[in-house]
């Protein structure tokens, strides 16, 4: 029993995904406060009627809140569903996070028909990158019509306007929105199945900046098909330990049986 514990226990810890501390909190209101709620009501860089709080809640582009910098122009005020709550690291802050691999759908925010998701930025490439290979997939000109399947585990990535790359698993410049998400959730695997996804283009650091919207683009991520993530999985040479253990066990057993 001793030998089929430890095997157990290998097999488990052979690659396990390590969970961060994350929470989900109200979103609130876009209040227009600078701490709290990081991502959902920190002032844009147009006068404070186009931050995400504001898009998400359909208030820009409404009559007194003109968003500047939509694009395209015309398509807000957004009249979507509200997300209700917001992932950050328990107290409003900044929060890395990445999906688990599984089948998932990408969609525009209802009401924009924007090349991608690109709603008030520069235009810059972003889209998914697979955390294991580090191959990117734009979605800055086109989205995915249907399921998309996801062989590893996943975030969003952008190219920001200093000419670098920022990714949701390392870097502050993305925000999720979830519908109903409540509790702590994995690293590799925000708890829901569905959230709505923003992103800052200009390098802001981790400490923050002047313009940290989270809404130069938009994305919409329904989960089909929640798969085990890679890093879960026990691997190759584990199994066959495993295995190995396991045969030696009913062998023993046996030869107990015959005496």
């Amino acid at each position: 029993m001793k030998l089929q514990s430890a095997l157990v226990t290998l097999a488990l810890a052979g690659g396990a995904a390590t969970a961060q501390a994350q929470s989900w909190s109200s979103v609130g209101s876009p209040n227009n406060v600078s701490s709290g709620q990081q991502f959902w009501d920190n002032t844009s860089a147009d006068g404070a009627h186009c931050n995400v709080g504001y898009i998400l809640t359909g208030v820009a582009g409404t009559s007194g809140n003109a968003c500047a910098n939509q694009r395209p122009t015309g398509w807000l005020p957004y009249t979507g569903t509200t997300p209700t709550t917001y992932l950050n690291n328990g107290s409003g802050g900044f929060q890395a996070y990445s999906f688990g691999a599984g089948t998932y759908t990408f969609s525009l925010l209802s009401g924009t028909s924007a090349p991608g998701g690109d709603v008030a930025g520069a235009n810059q490439d972003w889209g998914y990158f697979d955390i294991l290979t580090g191959v990117k997939t734009s979605l800055n000109t086109t989205i995915p019509s249907g399921d998309v399947t996801m062989a590893d585990s996943w975030g969003l990535y952008i190219l920001m306007t200093n000419g670098t790359y920022a990714y949701s698993n390392h870097d502050n410049q993305f925000a999720l929105f979830g519908f109903g998400a409540t509790g702590a959730t994995s690293a590799t695997g925000p708890s829901g199945t569905a959230w709505i996804g923003g992103i800052e283009d200009i390098y802001t650091g981790h400490s923050g900046g002047s313009d940290v919207d989270y809404q130069d683009e938009l994305i919409r991520i329904d989960a089909d098909d929640i798969g085990i993530p890679e890093e879960a999985t026990p691997e190759p040479a584990t199994m066959t330990l495993m295995a190995t253990g396991l045969a030696g066990l009913a062998g023993a057993g046996l030869r107990r049986k015959r005496r």
